[in-house]
């Protein structure tokens, strides 16, 4: 056995350190970019802005098991789903990722449309459009056992009784987009919008009794016309075969159309090289045999719109969704307020009978003393920590270096025998941990 003196010992403890540390920042530079033959180096996380279930959610699942069986590309695609805000979460969840090409966004025309309309502030132009893939329609549902048996019923008692008829919709997506439109086409007639969220949800609102009628895509509605639905219109220029029996609207007197893309889109910024790769491999997803035979039970038509042709499209469906106005606004909450007001409260509940009575002095015993300083003084390191990452006023690995310093200098007192030894942990930390969330755990971190 070699025997090394306490000197010895505290350079190979040092060493091995820094040759971590040295190792982290290397991963954490290669992760900056995706750049170059070797992408993608790690799993590509798809966000979804809805509940898992819906018609969104099933193409996509279906894209992700042609790219994965397959073999399309050499890392994995993850489904990520994050709904919620009239799909403004996931939108802004995508538009604020780093634009390295392992964050992409799947969403529909619902982007066009909550910008068109002011009810989100994410819109095209915060993204790289890669492309467009499997078109499908609409059908307007109600209940079996409802009162408005065609559409021309239930416009009629729109028109008649005007905000009552609750009409469940995804706000700020083409469910509400079409509902709109509808209303447009019978002056008087207005529904009372109810924001239910995906698919899944809505089937479930009209299904318990709490809505009169809602939108679901063809797939959709194939899916669960078994749990007593009953379709009235179908929003496309002719009738399909899949539903032969259910009438267009424009048959019916209400000329609506509510074809529907599934767009996917980058961060802002994005290299063209990433851009252009993963719009060739959506390319190949969409000629499997597996993803046709899919879209064809789901009466999905198997297209793939990129280039010019795609953000001609963008722009005309943009042009054309600026005409509708709703009457109501969608705010989400200020994420950032409630968070400091929580922390605020709870440091008055913790520091509430120091402040209160600041001369009562603390019991002596034999363990350690309370040190109300250094815990409020953490507490606040960490409260401006979290901001920084939460605003995006700064990255992961940066806000966490500049905690872990203050906060160590601060407990030791600023002892400065101790600097090395808390940079040293810092920089493992950040970088560290920036590796193990992002390639272990495909965290997709600030």
């Amino acid at each position: 056995m070699i025997r090394m003196t306490p000197v010895q010992r505290s350079y190979l403890k040092h060493a091995c350190i820094v040759g971590l540390i040295l190792l982290s920042i290397f991963q954490y530079s290669k992760l900056g970019s995706g750049l170059g033959s070797e992408y993608p180096r790690k799993p590509i996380r798809v966000v979804v802005p809805f509940q898992s279930g819906g018609g969104s959610d099933t193409f996509v699942r279906i894209a992700q098991k042609a790219i994965n069986d397959y073999e399309l590309m050499p890392q994995p695609l993850v489904v990520v789903n994050k709904p919620g805000g009239g799909t403004s979460i996931g939108s802004s969840y995508v538009k604020d990722a780093r634009p390295d090409g392992y964050t992409v966004l799947c969403l529909h025309e619902a982007l066009m449309v909550a910008k068109s309309t002011g009810q989100s502030p994410n819109g095209p132009d915060d993204f790289e459009a890669v492309a467009a893939t499997g078109e499908f329609g609409v059908v307007i549902l109600v209940s079996e056992d409802s009162p408005y048996q065609s559409l021309g019923a239930l416009m009629e008692a729109a028109k008649a009784k005007p905000e009552t008829l609750k009409f469940g919709v995804n706000l700020n997506t083409p469910s509400h987009f079409c509902a709109i439109m509808l209303e447009n086409t019978l002056p008087g007639a207005r529904f009372r919008f109810v924001a239910t969220g995906g698919g899944a949800h809505r089937l479930a609102g009209v299904m318990g009794g709490h809505l009169d009628v809602i939108i679901l895509s063809v797939g959709e509605y194939l899916r669960f016309q078994q749990n007593g639905l009953k379709a009235i219109a179908y929003l496309g220029e002719e009738r399909i075969d899949s539903i032969p029996d259910i009438p267009t609207g424009k048959e019916l007197g209400f000329p609506v159309f509510g074809g529907n893309l599934h767009y996917w889109w980058f961060p802002k910024g994005t290299d063209q090289t990433i851009v252009d790769y993963f719009a060739g491999v959506l390319g190949k997803v969409m000629e499997t045999d597996y993803v046709l035979q899919k879209t064809k039970d789901l009466e999905i038509l198997p297209r793939i719109i990129v280039g010019d042709e795609m953000n001609t499209r963008i722009r005309q469906r943009t042009e054309t969704f600026d005409l509708i106005k709703p009457t109501s606004r969608v705010e989400l909450p200020d994420f950032t307020l409630w968070t400091l007001l929580s922390v605020g409260l709870f440091s008055l509940f913790v520091f509430g009978k120091r402040w209160l009575n600041p001369k009562a002095e603390i019991q002596k015993t034999d363990g350690p003393r309370l040190r109300y300083d250094l815990a409020f003084g953490t507490l606040l390191m960490t409260i401006v920590y979290v901001l920084l990452m939460g605003l995006r006023i700064m990255p992961f690995v940066w806000a966490t270096i500049l905690f872990v310093v203050a906060s160590g200098l601060f407990l030791t007192r600023f002892d400065k025998r101790k600097f090395v030894s808390i940079l040293e942990v810092a920089l493992l930390m950040s970088f560290g941990l920036h590796f193990v969330f992002t390639q272990l755990f495909t965290i997709d971190l600030p």
